[in-house]
């Protein structure tokens, strides 16, 4: 998984993707319509909503073995999720990223050129697999999509929160979606201030029945679904 992250990074400017700053994310898996009751201890304690609230969908890809999806079920430290992604319903405005973690660490490399005059999914799809070949050199199946809607929230010291729920997944080949049992919060922030969020942030929430876990959308539909 390494030397595959190291071929991205290296190669990034010849696709014209962009990398995104590296950043810490931790994630809280809970209960479906948990988030609701949660939220309201976020504003108290001084975060406010940034941005209106978007639906988000993302096509997934892996190789026979679904590798991609095992690095994360293993707890490899480097992990990649290959997608492309829109928003709204908008395919208009449909990104491809590589998610690439290495432990809490997290950053994206993005490519808003590759579906350049595509109108459909399946054209995307199609596109997206062939650039796995010549970009990488490995042949990666579309596997699941998964729908939710999101809410995102923002500290004046920097710290982000993104809530996840309405969670639905499908597998490609069947196309229907079938509601998640889960919800998911992720506070992402700079590494500077993995301290201000342990001890300022993070204490603050402690009397919450909610802990700090691993928890992939993507891995939770394919264990799931598949």
């Amino acid at each position: 998984m390494y030397n595959l992250i190291k071929k991205i990074n290296d190669n990034f400017n010849l696709t014209s993707t962009r990398l995104t700053s590296t950043r810490i994310e931790r994630k809280i898996k809970v209960y479906k319509y948990q988030t609701e009751f949660i939220k309201d201890n976020f504003y108290k304690i001084g975060f406010n909503n940034q941005y209106p609230d978007q639906f988000i969908e993302s096509i997934y890809f892996d190789d026979q073995y679904l590798n991609f999806a095992r690095s994360n079920i293993n707890g490899e430290l480097y992990r990649i999720k290959p997608r492309f992604r829109w928003y709204n319903d908008d395919l208009s405005k449909v990104n491809h990223e590589f998610k690439i973690k290495n432990g809490f660490n997290g950053y994206k490399s993005i490519n808003n050129h590759l579906y350049k005059n595509l109108k459909s999914k399946n054209e995307m799809i199609l596109a997206t697999k062939k650039f796995y070949r010549e970009f990488l050199n490995i042949s990666l199946n579309e596997v699941v999509s998964v729908r939710y809607l999101r809410t995102y929230l923002n500290h004046p010291s920097g710290i982000r929160i993104t809530v996840d729920r309405d969670i639905k997944a499908s597998l490609l080949k069947n196309n229907i979606y079938y509601a998640m049992p889960f919800e998911v919060i992720e506070f992402k922030y700079n590494n500077n201030l993995d301290s201000f969020f342990r001890n300022s942030i993070f204490n603050q929430l402690n009397r919450l029945p909610i802990r700090l876990t691993k928890c992939s959308k993507y891995v939770e539909s394919v264990i799931r679904l598949i």
